[in-house]
């Protein structure tokens, strides 16, 4: 585990969970803009400003969600709030953030071809999720609940910028994240090549991550940081997991019966 990558001095330090956010932005907008521009013939140069903008809204709103839960803390030194790259992102927030502003923006400019276009930010949502996770493993954040005999647990040393339990056998839920990203993106790519109405694959991107998540979440350790809407049983990202996942059904199924490419 590497929180800090490169320690330049004492005031000049390069965090693995700003770096990793970066190449998770990197990948997911080099592939988001080849298909776009191959499948749906958009520009490339708007086709990652959309993607630009996405990010920092995601940010934004991870970091929010981040600051209500933990209120008290964030109250004390308002600053903190701006230090992303020390970690502390609730992607539900992110996520919840972005789907409001495409909902505001993609309507006012049709040649991005709306739900068509939304369906492949959901692949490359899927492969931002699957780097941005290693984000949290390097940092230490998010991590599992304790599993003296899981034959695949991690053990985190006692480091400095460690968040995690050190010393000890752990649910490695940073990678199980990882994986549940790529898991999704090979089924999105799987279930495009049937050609559904566009916006089908926005909405089952939608319920198959609340599902993931809220089955992931199970093993997580962290429950102070990440929040408790029932303590010791159901976390605030479980909760949103919830209505996400009704969100995500009502657009399956709504697109179904859509006729028109785009609309």
């Amino acid at each position: 585990m590497y929180p800090i990558l490169i320690d330049i001095s004492e005031k000049v330090k390069i965090y693995s969970f700003g770096t990793f956010i970066v190449l998770a932005f990197l990948v997911a907008s080099f592939y988001v803009r080849r298909r776009a521009a191959r499948e749906l013939d958009l520009d490339k140069a708007e086709t990652f400003n959309v993607c630009f903008a996405l990010l920092f809204i995601g940010l934004a709103g991870a970091r929010l969600l981040f600051a209500i839960v933990k209120y008290d803390e964030f109250a004390a030194d308002k600053m903190k709030l701006f230090k992303v790259w020390e970690g502390g992102l609730v992607y539900y927030g992110g996520l919840i953030a972005c789907m409001l502003w495409l909902s505001w923006y993609l309507p006012r400019h049709p040649k991005l071809k709306g739900w068509a276009f939304t369906d492949i930010l959901c692949l490359g949502a899927c492969l931002g999720i699957f780097v941005g996770r290693w984000a949290s493993f390097l940092s230490g954040e998010n991590y599992g609940k304790e599993a003296p005999d899981l034959p695949w647990a991690v053990t985190f040393p006692a480091v400095e910028g460690t968040q995690a339990k050190t010393g000890v056998a752990l649910h490695p839920t940073q990678i199980y994240h990882s994986l549940h990203g790529l898991l999704l993106f090979a089924i999105l790519v799987w279930f495009l090549k049937r050609k559904p109405h566009p916006g089908r694959t926005t909405g089952l991107f939608l319920i198959l991550y609340a599902v993931g998540r809220a089955v992931i979440e199970i093993w997580r350790g962290d429950d102070e940081a990440r929040g408790m809407v029932i303590e010791g049983h159901v976390s605030t990202s479980q909760f949103l997991s919830i209505p996400i996942f009704f969100i995500g059904v009502a657009i399956y199924f709504a697109r179904k019966a859509r006729e028109t490419e785009y609309d």
